[in-house]
């Protein structure tokens, strides 16, 4: 696990940015797994500035998106569907069909659930994962005590996780208390991970991270100590030194 510090969070997000773009052009049928969150937004303003000046194709390319609010009406502008169109999606050349999140209803779940794994798994895992990460240290919504060996399924959210999403709701009452999410142990399949941390608010678990040498279960991003490929950006506000 490799930290880097860019400074600041311009110069963070454009990093990885260009580490998602490499990605694509290096790899034209790659497996991209994408976040959402206030952290992503200029990851993906760049991206799609990159794309737009340097076109490649994506025709081939595929996308898996970590998360997606429980039985939230996917058009809903709260949803992460809306947020990854919105913000990507409707700005490059992509279809529909080459997009996929976890199914949020309620019929059938532990069957798409499955279902959504072994797409993600079908001929090769994700090539390239990105993440944020939670005040409390989740990846995804795999909040504290999650297994390591989850895979995708529904889950209650943490009060915290709670309080920190309604700044995109009207109250906080209005803040989905359940989603489904990619597992832990369907994250650490990827090839590659690429964690993205910005803001003062994120310096602390970033801290405990940085100090850990054993994973464990109590936060959950400290898994990724025993993934062979992770690198984690910070700007200045975030870095462990």
């Amino acid at each position: 696990m490799e930290f880097i510090n860019l400074g600041n969070a311009s110069l963070a997000a454009q990093y990885v940015a260009i580490e998602l773009f490499r990605e694509i052009k290096c790899n034209p049928h790659t497996k991209l797994g994408l976040a959402t969150g206030g952290t992503m937004e200029p990851v993906y303003a760049e991206l799609v500035r990159l794309l737009k000046s340097n076109p490649v194709d994506l025709s081939l390319i595929q996308t898996f998106n970590l998360d997606e609010y429980f039985e939230l009406d996917k058009q809903s502008p709260k949803s992460y569907l809306y947020y990854m169109k919105y913000h990507l999606f409707d700005h490059i050349d992509i279809k529909p069909e080459q997009y996929y999140f976890p199914d949020n209803d309620r019929e059938n779940l532990d069957e798409d659930n499955k279902a959504y794994d072994e797409l993600i798994m079908k001929e090769h895992p994700i090539h390239l994962q990105l993440l944020g990460i939670g005040t409390n240290g989740h990846i995804g919504f795999n909040e504290p005590g999650t297994p390591f060996t989850s895979n995708t399924r529904m889950v209650d959210l943490s009060e915290e996780t709670i309080r920190a999403n309604a700044r995109f709701f009207d109250t906080i009452d209005e803040v989905p208390t359940q989603a489904v999410t990619m597992g832990i142990n369907t994250i650490m399949q990827s090839d590659r991970i690429i964690l993205l941390a910005t803001g003062e608010k994120k310096k602390s678990i970033i801290r405990q991270l940085y100090d850990m040498t054993q994973p464990n279960e109590a936060i959950p991003a400290s898994v990724l100590l025993h993934h062979p490929n992770v690198l984690i950006i910070t700007d200045n506000d975030a870095s462990p030194f």
